[in-house]
């Protein structure tokens, strides 16, 4: 077949549809006028759409404030509560580590929640594929993952900031750490009147650091998103289309569209929640799309923002040599990302194969992220054509592979 020639999916008519929303922010009405056009999208190439709601939080601003209000009022009341002061410092602090390495935490569960939803394609040869060149092949299952929901606007992710994101939160999670000595030791009755000082001075700190976490948002709301993720679910789309119409035998392919991402990975989550006990480690792959705006294509091979998750699989593999031997790929390096992570995390860490292919500067940086210039004026149609070309030819490279 020859993969020139035009494809009924056009990547940037796909970004112009979403960009022209204002913004499609986690459980707003404009995020489920999002999902309306993806579903119809995903109708128009022949796959049999599936919904899947959740409940989540509006917005993580409100799990940062639960968790600094609930660190400065219990500094605040240390001297009255004592021991139930150090108790709840040791259980704030654990939740915020778990929160903050992007894993599940009861942070998720506070109020306000509304409902999100992802939107899911399923293959239009689904049930009808053979089973490859062995008779009882194990037939293989290739997720195309892309978050729709647009991310609020952060005075932190501006550029002379975001570089230094992952120190300045580790420092304020080794300050959290140092909140519970400073309880303890209060509790003790050892170091007055410098631990009092201490309390207020880290009451002082997490009340700024939450000023700051959301001052930008109050001031701009959520960010328009045609790079993120517009680009990410433009390209899933123009990679399903590609393997639906010219399929690999044995294989199915099944398009996630992510709500809520951009409050956690939520979306993702409750995907993986749902199929883990039908996801194979030894026959799923995961192909996650995110921000494919401005910058160069990268293979994402290192997130986490306090523990390292190493991708390190078949699918990257596949990816490391389609750079290496396609001259018109040639100039796709891997990258690493430490501020925030995305969708394919949950998937990483259960032992599925996946990847990220992102887009980066030449600092290693995503352009215009969480920022209000985060629109279609700022966009460069290349890099998400070069990432639907070089997305098909890994899975094609893969499959002749495994």
């Amino acid at each position: 077949m020859d993969h020139a020639q035009p494809f009924r999916i056009d990547t940037m008519a796909i970004v112009r549809e979403l960009a022209a929303l204002p913004h499609r922010g986690a459980t707003t009405a404009n995020e489920k006028r999002a999902a309306e056009l993806l579903a119809r999208a995903l109708q128009a190439l022949g796959a049999r759409v599936e919904r899947q709601p959740f409940k989540t939080a509006k917005t993580y601003i409100s799990e940062v404030w639960w968790l600094l209000g609930a660190l400065s009022l219990t500094l605040i009341l240390t001297p009255f509560i004592a021991w139930i002061a150090f108790a709840l410092m040791l259980l704030i602090t654990a939740t915020a580590l778990r929160y903050f390495d992007w894993r599940s935490s009861p942070l998720s569960l506070l109020p306000p929640r509304a409902v999100s939803e992802n939107i899911l394609g399923k293959d239009p040869h689904e049930g009808k594929h053979d089973q490859g060149p062995q008779p009882g092949l194990k037939r293989k299952k290739l997720i195309l993952m892309a978050h729709y929901d647009s991310a609020p606007v952060s005075l932190l992710y501006q550029p002379p900031l975001v570089k230094d994101f992952r120190r300045s939160l580790l420092c304020s999670l080794g300050l959290m750490a140092g909140a519970v000595l400073i309880t303890l030791l209060e509790v003790l009755g050892m170091g007055r009147p410098i631990t009092a000082w201490a309390r207020w001075l880290l009451v002082a700190y997490f009340l700024v650091q939450g000023i700051l976490s959301t001052i930008d948002y109050l001031r701009y709301g959520f960010a328009n998103g045609a790079a993120d993720n517009a680009t990410g679910v433009a390209v899933a789309l123009a990679g399903a289309e590609r393997l639906w119409r010219d399929p690999i035998a044995g294989w199915e392919v099944e398009v996630v569209l992510t709500g809520a991402e951009e409050v956690g990975m939520v979306g993702a989550r409750q995907y993986f929640l749902a199929q883990k006990d039908r996801l194979d480690a030894n026959a799923t792959y995961v192909m996650n799309f995110d921000n494919l705006g401005s910058g160069a294509v990268k293979i994402i091979t290192r997130t986490g923002s306090m523990t390292t998750v190493v991708y390190d699989n078949a699918l990257v593999h596949a990816a490391l040599q389609t750079a290496a031997a396609d001259p018109q790929y040639r100039h796709i390096k891997t990258g690493v990302w430490h501020t925030g992570d995305f969708d394919s995390i949950w998937f990483a860490r259960a032992g599925i194969p996946s990847l990220t292919i992102a887009a980066q500067d030449e600092q290693g940086q995503i352009p215009f992220l969480h920022r209000p210039n985060d629109t279609i004026d700022n966009v460069d149609a290349n890099v998400a054509r070069c990432a639907v070309g070089f997305a098909e030819a890994t899975i094609r490279r893969l499959a002749a592979s495994v």
